[in-house]
């Protein structure tokens, strides 16, 4: 398993939201590039950057800043955020991103990523899930920010994903995001038990080293981590050990 860094960018600036709600925003003084920097120096291979604002409002907010990364440093950037067209799927890839998360309309529409899973850009489309466990325990991915769910459980989203090609998810607990809980063993076991040929990102909860050490035996290939090492609950230290 490895760490990869998350960097949140909301009017440029580096922030954290919990639960994914705008209103419960923490802002850090960190600058974009020397935070990935850092990272990077750390070990990490592959850094995760969310365009906040585009993920809300569409558009391209903070390209720039994540093309200045790509350019920059000598890490692999993954982005999300925004992607609402194959134009924007593209555009990403042409800045430099090494591969870009698509969340909602893998749930609004699931048949149009799978077209796009089978062009040339498609192996390096991460499938980005968030998902709430509903009455009957089943996990429901959501969209729009998390205030849309849609009609199809998780596994039967990823068998169709996984079928039409889909190489990698990113899965994270709405519950859990940001909220240092611990992160949801369960949910990452089953993804990993029903696809093991499936490159899981698991995300949310992660408070400490102990709940690296718990994620990585569920088989996940890599763990998003973001607010536990701006806040230092997760030392960078953790970016080297599990980038070995």
């Amino acid at each position: 398993m490895k760490i990869l860094p998350a960097i949140d960018l909301r009017d440029g600036r580096v922030v954290r939201l919990e639960q994914g709600d705008y209103g419960r925003e923490t802002r850090y003084d960190d600058d974009p590039l020397l935070l990935a920097q850092r990272y990077a120096e750390a070990g990490a291979r592959r850094i995760h950057v969310v365009d906040l604002d585009s993920a809300r409002d569409g558009g391209r907010a903070n390209l720039d800043i994540i093309a200045r990364l790509c350019r920059e440093l000598d890490v692999a950037i993954q982005t999300g955020g925004g992607v609402r067209s194959l134009d924007d799927l593209k555009q990403r890839l042409d800045i430099g991103a090494s591969q870009v998360v698509i969340g909602s309309l893998c749930v609004r529409k699931p048949e149009q990523i799978s077209d796009w899973l089978g062009r040339p850009e498609g192996k390096r489309i991460v499938a980005g899930l968030d998902v709430s466990a509903d009455d009957q325990g089943r996990w429901m991915p959501r969209a729009a920010g998390w205030t849309e769910s849609g009609e199809t459980d998780l596994l039967t989203l990823l068998d169709t994903l996984v079928t039409a090609g889909l190489n990698e998810v990113l899965c994270t607990d709405i519950e859990r995001d940001g909220m240092f809980s611990g992160p949801s063993l369960a949910l990452y076991q089953a993804i990993a038990d029903r696809f093991p040929n499936l490159a899981v990102q698991a995300s949310g909860g992660v408070g400490s080293a102990a709940d690296l050490d718990a994620v990585a035996t569920t088989g996940v290939s890599a763990c998003i981590v973001g607010r536990a090492l701006l806040e230092g609950r997760v030392a960078m230290s953790e970016v080297t050990r599990w980038s070995r």
